[in-house]
């Protein structure tokens, strides 16, 4: 899913796009907690800052949970009832209908802080449907496993395995919360003690993570250049790898990747958001990346990212 936007430090603050706001429920008044981490490899560091509206003292014990239900009225007052019959607190949640009067969906972040553990609950789903079945009668199943949001906030973005990227947290979860106010998060008095190369007009990168209902700020260089260019390339295997082994060949940096299906077999589309500062005009590189490429490949669209 495509979400992610840009911004600029002013003030001490930045603005966060209603869209990220809106799908992470960092709405004006809600609390967030924070983590800043530093990152560095081969001499080079950068910062990131992990928001949350989940607070550090409960965070173990959130778990992502799927009912799946028959499209009926009722259905998730069902779910909602099995849930609050245990004492499990249902936080942020969607659903949707997947097929109108026959099949629906319902994902959502629960704690169970004040029940006990996942197996436990998984136990009591199937006791329920067989010694009352019309208990649950418009919920077909349950899925549930443990968030990963306390991995955000303790170890960063980091791969299952040690690499060469180094991942430090600079200021660990604060138990004061800090307020989204007019769309805007104040950065930490404290956080900017270690921000050396963040100054007024910085440009920041935000990117949301729906599994983990975490919002990742980082820093970007001064001198940036982001463009947003996308492809139309043919539907088959190294095809991406063409495009952006094209791309850096023209020391062209990607940000951002999204690739999704046109015509299954035939044509896909690659959106992509990248940073040209050491790439030279978007115009010359585009056709520069398309002439290497050949014909298969074309241009859907392409402009600067104002912010």
């Amino acid at each position: 899913m495509k979400l992610w936007d840009f911004g600029r430090v002013k003030d001490g603050k930045v603005k966060i796009g209603e869209k990220i706001r809106r799908r992470l429920g960092l709405e004006d008044g809600s609390q967030v907690y924070s983590t800043l981490f530093r990152y560095e490899h081969d001499g080079s560091r950068g910062h990131e800052m992990v928001l949350s509206t989940f607070g550090p003292e409960n965070y173990r014990e959130l778990c992502n949970l799927t009912f799946y239900m028959i499209d009926a009225p009722g259905a998730c007052a069902q779910a909602s009832k099995f849930l609050a019959d245990r004492n499990v607190d249902i936080l942020n949640s969607v659903s949707v209908s997947m097929t109108c009067g026959i099949s629906m969906v319902w994902k959502m972040l629960v704690d169970l802080s004040y029940y006990g553990d996942s197996t436990q609950l998984m136990e009591d789903f199937a006791s329920l449907r067989r010694t009352s079945p019309a208990a649950l009668s418009k919920v077909e199943g349950l899925e549930i496993n443990h968030s990963h949001i306390s991995d955000r906030y303790t170890k960063g973005m980091t791969g299952p395995t040690s690499g060469r990227i180094k991942v430090k947290p600079l200021r660990k979860v604060a138990r004061s919360p800090s307020l989204i106010s007019d769309g805007n998060f104040a950065i930490p008095k404290d956080y900017l003690e270690h921000l050396d190369e963040v100054k007024e007009g910085t440009p920041v990168m935000m990117v949301g993570d729906v599994d983990s209902w975490v919002l990742s700020m980082s820093f970007l260089p001064q001198d940036c250049q982001l463009a947003e260019i996308s492809f139309e390339i043919p539907d088959k295997p190294g095809a991406i790898y063409k495009a952006t082994e094209a791309l850096a060949a023209q020391d062209v940096n990607l940000l951002a990747v999204q690739s999704r299906v046109v015509v299954y077999g035939q044509r896909m589309a690659l959106d992509l958001v990248a940073d040209l500062h050491r790439a030279g005009d978007l115009d010359q590189v585009v056709a520069k990346v398309l002439g290497s490429l050949g014909g298969e490949f074309k241009l859907r669209s392409k402009g600067p990212v104002t912010f």
